[in-house]
């Protein structure tokens, strides 16, 4: 082989090594923008859906949490007294006479005005935090705190009808339509925090965000 024929070899060796290696570097490149690109999408989904926030950001949507679940809280016990504790007395063998005396009717009435209150804090919770949590959360409280109204009117006047001589609360219909009722707040109040729970586990928190 002559020394002009190794040259052209040497040098078509040397141009497809540097090609390939060209080529190879290239595709290293590319391959790495496309997963910083696949990255920053993944970021930018998580930002657009509110899962990556500022602590400063979440410790007021955190707080709004504890002031809704504290307003649940009370109102699904008071609820449930006010639904099912006449048919708990009656269960346990106490007269109808002492369930219709004006002691039980204080004591219902007392009952009442606590659900009452109740629902009136849990409202103020709703609304006074709604801008720092996310609307899916606020319509499922808004919906609970909508049956617990719907309670609260429906035994209202109750109250009106037995202050009148006539117990509408001992009639099939009205305790059927209260239980209906009283599954809705139950339901309502698990809802609401199955969402939160869902929200805790998927957000999560940073000093600041860069993308």
């Amino acid at each position: 082989m002559t020394d002009t024929a190794t040259a052209a070899l040497i040098t078509a060796g040397a141009s497809m090594i540097v090609a390939i290696l060209s080529g190879g570097i290239a595709l290293w490149n590319r391959s790495k923008t496309d997963a910083v690109d696949r990255d920053l999408e993944r970021l930018r989904a998580k930002l657009s859906h509110g899962q990556i926030i500022i602590s400063t950001q979440w410790s007021a949507e955190f707080s709004s949490y504890q002031a809704i679940w504290k307003g649940m809280v009370a109102v699904r016990p008071l609820a449930t007294k006010i639904v099912e504790r006449e048919a708990e007395l009656t269960d346990l063998g106490l007269p109808g006479d002492y369930l219709a005396t004006a002691n039980r009717f204080e004591i219902r009435k007392d009952l009442i005005r606590k659900f009452i209150e109740a629902a009136q804090n849990l409202l103020l919770a709703i609304h006074d935090n709604a801008p720092f949590y996310p609307a899916p959360i606020r319509n499922a409280a808004n919906d609970t705190h909508g049956a617990a109204k719907n309670l609260i009117d429906k035994h209202l006047s109750a109250l009106i009808h037995i202050a009148e001589g006539v117990d509408v609360t001992k009639s099939e219909q009205f305790i059927a339509e209260s239980q209906t009722i009283l599954r809705s707040i139950v339901e309502g109040v698990d809802h609401v925090e199955s969402l939160i729970r869902d929200r805790l586990a998927a957000v999560e928190v940073v000093n600041t965000v860069r993308v």
